[in-house]
């Protein structure tokens, strides 16, 4: 029988895993990639997992995410995850959106959702945390990329795109890599290695500012024209530079990446780029969480929730859809629990295909 949930590993952590068991305190970090309303499929995964495997955790866990990833992240760090979650989650599948829309607008309906995931005690709550370490990716735009017209951004947009099909390294020349993170313990991976990365301590003042400027798709939401702490510029989507989050970890705790496919793409402009794959490296100590294929063609459509259902479908019909996909996804994360219940996640490792 198929399981709804699989169980990927790289070679390093399948060997540990084997070796050590399958236990919390072997990761030292959790990613969470881009994908808008992708999310969805993962928010009954995370209240599991944060709601109970990582519930008593006091050691630091670094929680790095681009965009949504970065969102749920905000979720999770709050006292009570799971109510967070549910709050967020019952917020986006009843949400409604009618055309014309403009950036603006979009923008303070994202404001409304984070009013929802944080509160008044939420940022209070995330800066204080005794273990989560939220760890939010964005870009400041450079050159023509980074001015906040849209013609100009279009230009800088085509270039990069172009530029990264012949090589990802060249998006340092378009965008500048900045990591929002809690000052209390040292970034997840080394910032001056590969992009070089701007650190900017994150604080109550940033937090939100963080967070939109994160999923700030452009010409979609508005870019951020300043984060407090960081350079000056025009703060745009993590995703851009870090989709799905092809990132070097620093060792040596196991990585788990929830995500919601089996597919890591490593950049906003690798989409279409199939034969732009994650270093294989950097894959070595993940383990990753996503739906397998017999999940996906059982659901509703035959897939996970994601942003173009907002054209496809009236809102009625939409907002059925997402609540029955999101009621199916239960199931991954009863899987979840019974693998971790009863110490099965050792056999049921496969090699994560990179």
């Amino acid at each position: 029988m198929t399981r709804p949930l699989r169980f990927l590993a790289g070679p390093d952590a399948m060997a540990r895993i084997r070796r050590d068991g399958f236990h919390d305190d072997l990761f030292d970090v959790v990613a969470g990639a881009s994908g808008g309303a992708k999310w969805l499929s993962l928010t009954r995964l995370d209240q599991a997992i944060f709601g109970s495997w990582f519930r008593d955790r006091t050691r630091p866990l670094h929680m790095v995410g681009s965009s949504i990833g970065a969102w749920r992240f905000a979720c999770v760090a709050r006292r009570d995850p799971v109510a967070a979650c549910r709050r967020f989650e019952d917020h986006y599948l009843n949400y409604e959106v009618e055309a014309p829309v403009t950036p603006a607008v979009l923008t303070q309906h994202c404001r409304v959702m984070l009013d929802v995931i944080l509160g008044e005690t939420g940022a209070e709550e995330v800066l204080s945390h005794p273990a989560m370490r939220l760890e939010i990716i964005a870009v400041r735009g450079r050159g023509p990329a980074g001015r906040n017209h849209p013609l100009s951004l279009g230009i800088g947009l085509a270039a990069a795109a172009v530029a990264n099909a012949a090589s990802r390294r060249t998006l340092a020349l378009f965008f500048e890599r900045t990591l929002i993170h809690d000052a209390r313990s040292r970034p997840a991976f080394d910032c001056a290695g590969g992009f070089p990365t701007q650190p900017v301590p994150l604080s109550k003042a940033n937090l939100i500012p963080a967070l939109l400027a994160t999923a700030a798709v452009p010409f979609l939401f508005e870019a951020v024209p300043q984060l407090e702490g960081a350079r000056p510029g025009l703060y745009l989507d993590g995703g851009i530079m870090d989709y799905h989050l092809d990132l070097p970890f620093e060792p040596p705790g196991l990585v788990l990446y929830p995500h919601f496919s089996d597919r890591v793409v490593p950049g906003w402009f690798d989409k279409a780029l199939r034969w732009r794959r994650p270093s294989p490296r950097n894959m070595a100590r993940t383990v990753l969480l996503c739906p397998s294929a017999a999940f996906l063609a059982s659901l509703p459509y035959g897939k996970i929730p994601d942003r173009g259902d907002f054209k496809r479908m009236p809102t009625a019909e939409r907002q059925r859809y997402w609540k029955t996909a999101v009621a199916e996804t239960q199931r991954l994360a009863d899987v979840w629990a019974e693998a971790v219940a009863t110490d099965r996640v050792p056999d049921l490792l496969e090699p994560m295909p990179v």
